[in-house]
């Protein structure tokens, strides 16, 4: 837990908010049992625990996105929000015993489930569907949205823990991920052209992903390690969105 009470008021009011959007979500759901969201959210669960070590951040990426996506595009928001949030914890248990952050955890599950509660309300909003009515666009938009919404707030957080500028960060956050973003979004559009979805094309998108974790594991295994500033809560980059 950090020590700065900046800091610590906006971890809580990150955490709190997410857990209430999730929660509301949830409790008003008509029904969550359907046979796309349990493949969605199995292919999420599978492909965050793939973690490439990033250089010049102290945390990992994963290949998550484009179901987190997809979730946010062929279910409801309870669904999406459930599939981001499961998935992310997922992404952050640790692969060895005793070294569970309950604090990060949480800031990270309830981050990324406000940010794909933003994607979510950006591809379904009505006004959006009025000006953009191709599903494949409107869920490009709303990967962007994501993003921005994802680092910002992490950002945010590693400003108030350490002496690194929010633009800094930022801007590494970015250049790490914006490509597998645009990747990302784009598999998962290309899912999305057509009038029906099966549940083959669902599963038709981990070998892909599984050959870009490959990739970029081969190319980052070969880059000088470093990090930003030191920060005291380690911090990962999660899809196309960073995480403490």
């Amino acid at each position: 837990m950090p020590k700065s009470l900046s800091a610590r008021v906006y971890i809580a009011l990150v955490i709190v908010s997410g857990l209430l959007l999730l929660g509301d979500a949830v409790l008003n759901a008509h029904s969550l049992p359907a046979a796309r969201f349990l493949v969605l959210l199995g292919l999420a669960v599978v492909a965050a625990r793939l973690r490439i070590k990033l250089p010049g951040l102290t945390g990992v990426m994963s290949v998550n996105l484009p179901f987190v996506l997809l979730a946010c595009a062929l279910t409801g928001t309870p669904e999406a929000l459930i599939v981001g949030f499961v998935s992310t914890f997922a992404q952050c248990l640790p692969r060895e015993r005793g070294k569970l952050n309950v604090v990060q955890i949480a800031f990270n599950c309830c981050a990324l489930t406000l940010a794909v509660g933003a994607a979510r309300w950006i591809f379904a909003s009505p006004e959006i569907t009025s000006l953009v009515a191709a599903p494949p666009l409107r869920l490009a938009f709303a990967a962007g949205v994501y993003f921005l919404a994802n680092t910002v707030m992490v950002s945010t957080v590693i400003s108030l823990t350490e002496s690194a500028s929010v633009l800094k960060t930022w801007t590494e956050m970015f250049q790490l991920s914006f490509v597998y973003l645009v990747a990302s979004a784009g598999a998962a559009g290309l899912t999305l052209v057509g009038h029906e979805v099966a549940w083959q094309a669902l599963l038709a998108l981990f070998p892909i992903m599984l050959g870009i974790y490959q990739s970029y594991r081969r190319y980052f295994a070969s880059a000088a390690p470093g990090t930003i500033a030191n920060p005291a809560l380690e911090h990962s980059s999660a899809a196309a969105g960073a995480h403490i």
